[in-house]
């Protein structure tokens, strides 16, 4: 293969690839902001139970209590697929050295 046509090759190959690291970063950065809210409503939400559950009814404690647990499912949730997409962006660059070592 001539070094004109591998240049060629490599540069389409590499073509999306600013691309699509910016998109998994703008979405990691999405997805760790929602985190961080649900934190600070997860935080204001448990301040406001330990404050008043004196006065609270038990159904009133359990509702709030599931409203918490659910809050911290939904921002485990944002903080694994942003370990995901992380590993992927990894793997994405990866790819790209590996073949740049191999050629």
């Amino acid at each position: 293969m001539t070094s004109a046509v591998y240049l060629e090759q490599y540069l389409d190959n590499l073509e999306t690839l600013p691309a699509e690291l910016k998109r998994n970063f703008t979405l990691m950065r999405d997805l760790d902001s929602r985190a961080l809210m649900l934190s600070k409503n997860i935080d204001s939400l448990s301040d406001n139970y330990l404050k008043t559950m004196k006065t609270l009814s038990h159904d009133t404690k359990k509702e709030q209590l599931s409203k918490v647990q659910n809050m911290f499912s939904k921002a485990r949730e944002y903080c694994d697929d942003k370990v995901q997409l992380a590993i992927q962006t990894y793997e994405l660059v990866d790819k790209h050295i590996r073949g740049l070592d191999a050629e």
